[in-house]
């Protein structure tokens, strides 16, 4: 299979590229500085390892032009992909913020994480969906978290909480044309809570390692994990059902 992992310098887009080059796809790794060798110095090691297997990209999610520019060279290379995951995502919050959280919000820090985690999917989704037609299994998984579900209690993580329940919708919005349009392309599209990984964005509440969420993801990809059809496609890395 060909895959694109956006957000793929670090965390669990690495380890995404790097589990599915194990299991023998062809990964496309989009990174928002391309190769860039401090920024994707990883990266660049497994391309040593699997030359003709990892592609490595320039392509930030918010840069409509951009992204359009990435969707093209690869329909050309390519011609399709068999699956999407809308990886690239920003954490700028703790846990607990100082001050007020409504009268001393950050405006354009809560801008830029609807920007990043939600606009950027839909970008990434709009100048991709042609390719992922043209395979003849296709896969979408947009990386939410639990943050994005509704509860009664707790107002940590405001904009990215925000963020993430706006891309469930979104993905919640896409499955739905797809089932009622699409029904003939066969696509299954998730909305995924990958765990609390220990990463950069999620150290404040780190439970498992990227890599095993990777794994968890790719048994997904590969059908090794088989998803029953879900009207509200939400799980988490070991394909259980969430909450919404």
């Amino acid at each position: 299979m060909i895959g694109l992992v956006t957000g793929a310098n670090r965390g669990l887009g690495y380890e995404m590229v790097k589990e599915g080059l194990l299991r023998g796809h062809t990964m496309l790794a989009g990174c928002r500085k391309g190769a860039d060798e401090a920024y994707a110095r990883d990266l660049l090691e497994l391309k040593t390892k699997y030359p003709d297997s990892l592609l490595i990209m320039e392509m930030d999610v918010t840069d409509e032009e951009m992204v359009k520019g990435a969707a093209e060279r690869l329909r050309q290379k390519y011609g399709h992909i068999d699956f999407l995951v809308n990886n690239a995502g920003v954490l700028f919050e703790k846990m607990v913020m100082p001050g007020d959280a409504v009268a001393d919000l950050n405006v354009d820090m809560f801008r830029k994480t609807l920007d990043v985690n939600v606009t950027g999917t839909a970008i990434v989704l709009k100048y991709f969906i042609g390719l992922l037609y043209a395979s003849e299994d296709a896969c979408i998984m947009n990386i939410t978290s639990e943050a994005g579900h509704l509860m009664p209690q707790g107002y940590n993580y405001l904009a990215y909480s925000v963020s993430k329940h706006a891309a469930n919708m979104y993905t919640q919005k896409i499955r739905n044309y797809l089932a009622e349009e699409k029904a003939d392309r066969h696509m299954r599209i998730y909305m995924i809570h990958p765990g609390r990984m220990d990463t950069i964005m999620g150290k404040e509440n780190a439970q498992i390692p990227p890599s095993e969420s990777a794994i968890g993801l790719l048994d997904i990809l590969d059908r090794k994990k088989q998803i029953p059809d879900m009207d509200v496609p939400f799980i988490n890395y070991r394909g259980e059902p969430m909450p919404y």
